[in-house]
């Protein structure tokens, strides 16, 4: 044990990076109380996570519309954890049985909540106001494990006077409890690659706020760092058109390393959120498209790799086999946003 007590912590975390797998880690900080202080630090995990292959995951997190049946929770989601033989299928269970995926934690009635977007371990939730607004709801941010909560301040109005007449983003017309004229959703301000967080500091979020009005697109965010609504510019030669069927929904949101990527419907141009600067950007993706007259939302997607660059998937609904997905091998660099690769 003298020997032991000679090995520093910088010493120790280095021996204890090379175990080959998260369950030898939790073996050996089960059996020494100093390598459970050294592997417990978020610097040690930001860099095995770094260095090892990400774990499998617990399950999956599916949002239905409320009063769905099956066993889907009264805010309309339900999770379904990984079973047998799957190597998570222990700890799968034992996370739905401590987490409360119904969010009855909540400022009741809990039917009222819906589930707009998780990240990183955090759930964005919202209901409808007093007043009925479809845009401007009230959001929480939760953590369903701890069976916790934030709710966030409203927007101010000053900002919220920008905003005239949005479009419904999803649901039905007014009265729809679950229908809403915005898009929020969260974004991560601090990775696993962040040395500059403190071991003591929670890792800070962003909740991001969208409308599609006549001829604009209007966008917030909220950081839990400033705890203020601030304006977020898109580009000044980004506009929506006036008529619903060229794109007055923002239609599916793709994420690649700390970017969100919306094509704009029926051109070849995705808008293009990077997070980390808080900057909207226009890409031409024509090169990917390889001539392809039009494309729609839910025929591109990306796909993140460990190396930092982003993977364009286009799905061709257009040929006769409409079960064919073409991969480009065409790669963005996570920080480029003005071309593609």
């Amino acid at each position: 044990m003298a020997d032991l007590a000679a090995l520093t912590d910088d010493v120790l975390a280095e021996i204890l990076l090379r175990l080959p797998s998260p369950r030898d880690v939790a073996r050996a900080s089960a059996s020494c109380a100093s390598f459970r202080r050294v592997v417990s630090t978020r610097s040690f995990l930001r860099r095995f996570r770094r260095l090892h292959a990400p774990p499998p995951p617990l399950g999956v997190f599916c949002c239905y519309p409320a009063g769905s049946g099956g066993g889907v929770t009264a805010a309309g989601s339900q999770f379904h954890a990984s079973v047998p033989p799957h190597p998570s299928a222990p700890l799968a269970r034992a996370v739905a049985r401590s987490a409360d995926f119904s969010f009855a934690f909540l400022p009741p009635p809990a039917a009222d909540w819906l589930v707009r977007d998780c990240r990183d371990g955090r759930f964005l939730l919202d209901r409808a106001r007093e007043d009925g607004s479809t845009a401007f709801t009230e959001i929480a941010i939760c953590d369903p494990v701890f069976r916790r909560y934030r709710l966030l301040p409203t927007i101010p109005h000053d900002l919220a006077a920008s905003v005239e007449n949005p479009y419904v983003q999803r649901g039905g017309g007014d009265g729809d409890l679950q229908s809403r004229s915005s898009e929020i959703f969260l974004a991560s301000r601090s990775s696993d690659d962040d040395d500059s967080v403190s071991e003591e500091e929670v890792p800070a979020f962003t909740v991001i706020w969208m409308a599609c009005c006549r001829g604009k697109l209007v966008a917030f965010f909220y950081s839990s760092e400033s705890q203020q609504w601030r304006v977020l510019s898109p580009p000044e030669y980004y506009a929506l058109s006036t008529r619903r069927v060229m794109g007055v929904r923002l239609g599916q949101r793709n994420h690649a390393h700390g970017c969100f990527y919306w094509i704009v419907a029926l051109t070849h141009r995705w808008l293009v959120l990077d997070t980390r600067k808080m900057e909207f950007s226009i890409v031409d993706i024509s090169p990917v498209l390889s001539g392809r007259a039009m494309m729609f939302s839910n025929q591109i997607t990306t796909l993140e790799s460990s190396d930092g660059m982003t993977t364009v998937v286009v799905s061709d609904v257009f040929r006769p086999d409409k079960r064919v997905i073409h991969v480009f091998q065409r790669l963005v660099a996570a920080s480029e946003q003005s071309h593609l690769a």
